[in-house]
């Protein structure tokens, strides 16, 4: 073995022309000649273009797929985004007045969305004129997810992948760079309705599965493999550098790397050298079982939003450790094997196409009696829930789904009933989304029943607290307790309620609401206590209160600490914030934050006293105490306070409110009264007990 100095070739943008002559050493075999080594990178550079064609080919598919489906409105805040990250004008928003650049994109001039922006006039012709950046801040810009995939819908987030390179980054510069995207994000939100999302990422950290923040430790509990992988199966290509892994040969291409004598690191290397428009993000080389732990841990807490999503993207993770069918190969590398295939109109070219295949063919051969559940998916997936719809016709979208209804066999009446899923009961949809709940609950039992590795994963310290955020999330999420107020289903929390009605039965308690749209809903809820109706409202955030109204229907009035009645927002107020503003929360034990006591007379006497109790992970509960007749107020006040007492922590807030005819001013300062004797009742038990260890001292 002997090295062998040969002078090989910089490549600029897509054209072969010999240009900087660097010096690499390449280890020659014996019998190794230098025409033989000429040609081996000759064809690794022809397999190169070809696969920059092919990506090419596959992004402006993808492109035409994503602006198909945007409105007119959300098209231009699409095409501004690039441009206004891009530029830092006091005439235009996301201006920052500081000395370091917080803006440019690299080689954004020769971008598609800067001539779209130069043709379409967005942009004035002197801000155009001048867009050049000598040192932009940022090597790449991504929109990764559902735009561009069958899973676009009117109201799908634009989220972005921004990636930099911070040893160029101040914390000046990167806090002004933070500015910026916050101001876009507003900008976005007020003048467009359009929610954007911007993830920066440094280049080197993220090719090291990394993602954590400026300067700061990584507190991730997103299953990072699964998060790569995601965006080499989805993402848009916006402006600034190819990820190499784009067109790079696929790891399973032993051809090459054979020819080459090289590892995909190697081979890697040896491209970026060539050209200086890509860029390296990393490649996935095997999905470890934390990971496959940690997406299914992670689509249980997300299945709050989205169970439907939640359940199909679990299948995927999990069919990566349980197929049965040996190494599967990724699902970003098969889409990959396709991009030169892509064509206009054509569903086999969208990503979500292949992770349907393959999550039904891992359910019809692994488990069968499953395989029901996840075409429901599937279907509602594509009808766009929980606003269940056909999609257009003379789509890829409806051609999909038209050949999967055939193949299914279902027949009319079973379309029917799934695409008429905005009128099914509300338990009917609770039920639906329970299974898929319970689903994902079955798939992680199964990992842990399979495999030890999970108690060397949470022991790892760098992973330690990442792992109990993200148990006591999912323990949160699946915790069944009595008292514990419902949920609602995600088709209700997604309407636009403009107006909720409480009406007293002789019994019980009724909620009315009704929609933006006109909709109204006749008994959607019932409970037999006021705070089960108050507390269903606000566990599920039903009451947005700068575009709703919340009214109670009875002769009786609300008071709290004056005797001026009060309205039910003073009520959803004393809650807020009810769920937690950030994961540090999960970091501890759940712990009670506030409790509200409503007591409710008839005429002069108390007959009830209801509890609402919010926790710290953002759970609600309800206990009640009834009073007959023959309990003295005296008593009525003891029994109260020691169940405060009984669920109160340390730093727990309580609020008391009166459902009467007239507010009783003594009933507060009585409750509290025998609260506090009962807490020093409490700490003089506590004394006498310590006091024998007191004498021997």
């Amino acid at each position: 073995m002997k090295n062998l100095c040969i002078r090989q070739y910089n490549i600029l943008n897509i054209s072969l022309f010999f240009t900087n002559f660097q010096w690499v050493c390449i280890s020659q075999e014996k019998g190794l000649d230098i025409d033989k080594t000429k040609n081996i990178l000759n064809n690794l550079k022809i397999e190169i273009e070809k696969n920059r064609s092919a990506f090419s080919n596959y992004n402006m598919v993808r492109m035409r797929e994503a602006i198909r489906y945007l409105t007119k409105e959300k098209l231009e805040i699409f095409i501004k985004i690039p441009f206004l990250l891009h530029i830092n004008s006091p005439e235009f928003p996301g201006f920052m007045d500081s000395r370091v650049s917080p803006h440019g994109i690299w080689n954004f001039e020769n971008s598609g969305f800067y001539k779209v922006a130069v043709k379409t006039k967005i942009f004035p012709k002197s801000i155009i004129e001048t867009a050049g950046v000598n040192s932009p801040a940022i090597l790449g810009l991504y929109h990764i997810g559902s735009l561009g995939t069958f899973t676009q819908s009117m109201g799908s987030d634009f989220d972005y992948w921004i990636i930099i390179d911070k040893k160029k980054f101040s914390k000046k510069r990167y806090k002004s760079l933070e500015q910026k995207l916050n101001a876009l994000v507003r900008y976005s939100r007020e003048e467009y309705h359009q929610k954007v999302t911007f993830f920066v990422m440094d280049q080197k950290e993220i090719k090291h599965n990394s993602y954590a923040p400026f300067k700061d430790e990584e507190t991730l509990t997103a299953p990072k493999i699964f998060l790569k992988e995601e965006f080499y199966r989805t993402y848009l290509m916006i402006a600034g550098k190819i990820p190499a892994w784009s067109v790079l040969p696929g790891l399973e291409d032993s051809q090459i790397k054979e020819e080459t004598g090289m590892s995909m690191d190697g081979i890697t290397s040896q491209i970026l050298s060539m050209y200086d428009d890509l860029i390296d993000l990393g490649l996935i080389k095997f999905i470890p079982m934390e990971d496959i732990l940690k997406g299914l841990l992670w689509h249980i807490c997300k299945s709050r939003s989205d169970p439907v999503k939640a359940v199909i993207k679990a299948t995927m993770i999990f069919s990566y450790g349980y197929s049965g069918l040996g190494s599967q190969v990724l699902l970003c590398e098969l889409i990959k094997k396709g991009y030169s295939k892509a064509g206009i109109d054509d569903y086999d070219a969208d990503p979500y196409k292949s992770l349907f295949d393959r999550i039904l063919e891992f359910q019809e051969t692994q488990d069968s009696k499953g395989i029901n559940l996840i075409k429901n998916a599937i279907f509602f997936r594509l009808c766009g829930y929980p606003d269940v719809k056909m999609p257009n016709k003379n789509t890829p979208k409806h051609r999909l789904l038209e050949k999967y209804i055939r193949s299914w066999n279902l027949n009319k009446n079973q379309v029917g009933k799934l695409l008429s899923y905005s009128t099914w009961s509300e338990p009917e949809k609770l039920l639906l989304e329970k299974t898929f709940v319970n689903q994902l609950f079955q798939m992680y039992n199964h990992v842990i029943q399979k495999t030890n590795k999970i108690k060397s994963v949470v022991d790892r310290k760098q992973e330690k607290r990442n792992w109990k955020l993200l148990k006591n999330k999912t323990r949160e999420r699946l915790r069944e307790n009595p008292n514990k107020i419902a949920e609602c289903s995600t088709y209700l929390r997604r309407r636009n309620i403009i107006n909720l009605n409480i009406i007293k039965k002789s019994n019980s308690w009724e909620l009315t609401i009704q929609t933006k749209s006109g909709q109204r809903i006749n008994q959607l809820y019932k409970h037999l206590n006021l705070s089960g109706i108050l507390g269903w409202v606000f566990e599920n955030q039903l009451y947005q209160r700068h575009g709703a109204t919340i009214t109670l229907n009875t002769d009786l009035r609300m008071f709290g600490a004056i005797d001026n009645p009060i309205d039910m927002d003073e009520l959803y107020m004393a809650f807020q914030p009810l769920k937690p503003l950030s994961d540090d929360s999960y970091e501890k034990e759940a712990s009670v934050a506030k409790i509200m006591i409503l007591l409710l007379y008839d005429k002069n006497s108390i007959k009830a006293a209801e509890f609402l109790i919010s926790n710290t992970w953002g759970e609600l509960f309800l206990y009640t105490i009834d009073f007959t007749k023959k309990v003295q107020r005296e008593e009525q006040y003891n029994l109260i306070a020691r169940l405060i007492l009984k669920y109160s922590d340390q730093d727990s807030k309580f609020f008391i409110y009166q459902f009467s005819h007239t507010r009783d001013p003594k009933i507060v300062y009585q409750v509290k009264k025998a609260y506090n004797d009962l807490i020093n009742l409490k700490n003089d038990e506590m004394i006498i007990k310590k006091k024998p260890y007191l004498d021997k001292l």
